[in-house]
């Protein structure tokens, strides 16, 4: 606080002084009244009254002298006083002005008449006072100061924030109406110092207040505030960005002409960014925003300060503390591709690629692969790490291909067997997934399934073989078909169609185990079903044909046996087999001869020559039975001629009939029978009759032969005896 009074040293002495003043003042007025005749007294108005009893002189009125009214001087003083001080640019500033009458009349018409310095703003006055730099203001109720009356004067002025220090002087004068007696002490000054003050503060977010993923962005918003109640000049903020792994700044943000350096980095571990903010009004702020990402798992520690050529009351807020984390972010991607068909039976293979995109390694990769249904695990091979079967299941594959740094890659290649038996048309999905112990920061890529149609392709073929090599009409021949399936995948409705030579006929079509699994077909076909025959599968099908008795000896039997499935053949080429028979005859021919005598003179004889194609064994009433019994071929026998030689001479005996199929020579007394064909199993009979002369015993042989081979030939042949007598 400032007081300046010009004021006498005592107050008993100022009204020493006063009184003498009046006393003179009353003298003063007291010249040209008679003496002893004038009298004064203050009047109410604070002036002096004369008045006068002597008459006036002869020639000067009435005799009556004039009452003159003389005004008393006043004593003001004035003080002043400004709070506080020093005082801060934006800070208020208070003057407080005290008048006061020292006098021993009243003051009428006080008045203040203040000079604010230049710069500052009038804020209010109490009393109030008009004006704006030269303020006039007054004093006391209606301006009335009586004596021995102090009264406040108060103004308030603002300085503004950006006033610039020095030392500013405001003077105050005080007048009234009257005369003041020692107007020394009517001025009163006051000499304030300004200064500036800022009380600057740093408050910092960063955003996201939550682990950023590696590779995305994180920023640090500064907001720098000044408090006041000065602005404050050339304003540095420092910001120290520290991190134990690498960092990146994107950049630094903020408006013009303020300046910031460095705006961008590559990584680092430590970065200090210096930034000019120039000048801050008081109540104003100023915003930098630092901008920062990190590859890889990261803690960034954020540590800005400001500082100004501005005094700061308060530097525990100059600081502020921030944090950005990064979490680990690999951008897994898997890629997976596989035939877009394959065989039943046959191997597949797939190929998963999997790619890191960053921008963080990516820790603990492993990939699952569930093979398809029907597909069996062959092997699995990976560039890095290694892949590990029936997790939990036998078609489930998992690889670890540990740690993948970014931009890195690794190829897992997983072979599949196709069950032979997958249906064909059937669509194989195979799925990967890749996943890792780092975060994804886009799943869309992580898996990847490939589609693959089955196709099927079954190798048959078919091979025969004849049982026996060479057959004999009649009998019956045996066929061992071999149907046999090369692969890769299974034969789906296998049949064998044998088509039957002529000359045979259908017996039987039997398997393995001898059940039937042939039927036949007219008119000389035999369909043979074998189901589903599998990739190295053998099936054998006996099949038994009857040879006819009728065909003929060196006949060659051709049989031709052609397999085929609802599976394509790759190579049809081995889809049939034929076979060649030849074909042998056998007839096992016997004749059996009878003669009876049949006229009633007892000289007349009838002969009965039977032929068999059979294997009986028969006897006559003669002979035993006949060798190699039950032995010879079914076939059927081919021009058959039977022979007769007659007994006795011709002269002796008359051949009196013989079978239509027989003739009589008479020059070689023979009878011979013919047939062209004796069925295998048929027999014939010859008639012969003839009328014998005189009496006799005759021994009568007759033979059978054929263009068929006879394997005995012993009972070819046959005798009889018979006596003949009246």
């Amino acid at each position: 606080m400032t007081r300046i009074n010009q004021t006498g040293d005592t107050v008993s002495r100022r009204h020493l002084l006063s009184a003498g003043a009046v006393l003179a003042m009353t003298s003063a007025f007291a010249i040209g009244a008679t003496p002893g005749s004038a009298s004064a007294a203050p009047g109410p108005s604070g002036r002096l009254k004369a008045t006068s009893s002597a008459k006036a002189a002869p020639g000067q009125g009435s005799g009556t002298a004039t009452r003159a009214e003389v005004p008393l001087p006043v004593d003001l003083r004035i003080t002043k006083e400004a709070t506080p001080d020093p005082v801060y640019a934006g800070q208020e500033l208070t003057y407080t002005i005290f008048v006061t009458n020292e006098g021993l009349t009243t003051a009428t018409g006080v008045t203040v008449t203040d000079t604010l310095p230049a710069g500052v703003q009038l804020l209010s006055s109490t009393p109030a006072c008009t004006g704006t730099t030269v303020l006039t203001c007054p004093v006391g109720p209606m301006g009335v100061l009586l004596p021995g009356q102090t009264v406040p004067l108060v103004i308030q002025v603002g300085l503004p924030a950006d006033f610039q220090p020095r030392s500013i002087t405001n003077e105050a004068t005080v007048a009234a109406a009257e005369r003041d007696i020692d107007p020394g002490d009517n001025t009163a000054t006051a000499i304030t110092v300004v200064k500036r003050l800022a009380d600057l503060a740093v408050t910092k977010v960063c955003k996201p207040d939550v682990p950023a993923p590696a590779g995305t962005q994180g920023f640090c918003d500064i907001y720098v505030d000044n408090l006041g109640p000065s602005e404050a000049v050339a304003v540095e903020l420092t910001d120290v960005l520290t991190s134990a792994a690498p960092f990146q700044l994107v950049g630094v943000r903020l408006l013009a002409p303020d300046t910031c350096l460095p705006t961008s980095s590559g990584p680092v571990t430590r970065l200090v960014i210096e930034c000019d903010l120039g000048t801050i009004p008081a109540g104003d702020r100023k915003v930098v925003r630092v901008t920062v990402s990190a590859d890889d798992v990261s803690q960034v520690n954020d540590v800005a300060t400001v500082q100004s050529l501005t005094k700061d009351p308060d530097g525990s807020n100059n600081k502020a503390t921030g944090r950005l984390d990064f979490v680990g972010s690999a951008d897994l991607s898997l890629d997976k591709t596989g035939p877009a068909r394959v065989l039943a039976g046959t191997q597949l293979t797939y190929e998963i690629k999997v790619t890191n995109g960053g921008p963080s390694t990516a820790n603990d990769v492993s990939v699952r692969d569930t093979l398809p249904a029907g597909v069996s695990f062959v092997s699995a091979t990976s560039t890095s790490g290694t892949c590990t079967n029936g997790q939990p299941t036998a078609r489930d594959l998992v690889c670890g291909l540990g740690d993948l740094p970014k931009g890195g890659t690794a190829t897992v290649t997983v072979v599949g067997l196709v069950a032979s038996d997958v249906v064909p048309g059937t669509r194989l999905f195979n799925e990967a997934v890749v996943s890792s112990a780092t975060a994804d920061k886009d799943n869309n890529d992580v898996r990847d399934s490939v589609p693959t149609d089955v196709t099927a392709s079954a190798d048959l073929s078919v091979t025969k073989t004849d049982s026996p090599a060479s057959v004999l009409a009649g009998n019956k021949l045996t066929y061992t078909l071999t149907a046999a399936n090369a692969g890769p995948s299974d034969a789906q409705v296998t049949v064998l169609t044998d088509t039957l030579p002529a000359g045979t006929s259908y017996v039987s079509g039997v398997d393995g185990n001898d059940a039937t699994v042939c039927t036949f077909v007219q008119p000389n076909q035999v369909i043979c079903a074998l189901g589903v025959l599998q990739p190295g599968q053998t099936k054998k099908v006996y099949l038994t044909v009857l040879v006819a008795p009728s065909v003929a000896t060196g006949t060659t039997l051709t049989n031709t046996v052609k397999i085929s499935s609802a599976t394509p053949d790759p190579t049809p080429g081995n889809d049939t087999a034929t076979e060649t028979t030849q074909v042998t005859t056998s007839a096992e021919l016997w004749i059996d001869k009878t003669g009876t005598v049949t006229s009633k003179d007892k000289r007349t004889a009838t002969f009965i020559l039977t032929v068999h194609n059979d294997k009986g064994c028969e006897t006559d009433t003669v002979s035993t039975p006949q060798p190699n019994c039950g032995e010879g071929g079914p076939s059927d026998a081919q021009n058959l001629v039977v022979v007769d030689q007659l007994p006795l001479k011709s002269k002796e005996v008359e051949v009196e009939y013989v079978s239509p199929q027989c003739s009589y020579a008479k020059e070689t007394h023979t009878v011979t029978c013919t047939a062209t064909t004796l069925p295998a199993g048929a027999k014939a009979a010859f008639e012969i009759r003839v009328k014998f002369k005189d009496d006799c015993k005759i021994e009568n042989t007759a033979t059978v032969k054929s263009s068929t081979p006879d394997p005995v030939l012993t009972n070819n042949t046959n005798t009889i005896k018979l006596a003949v007598k009246k």
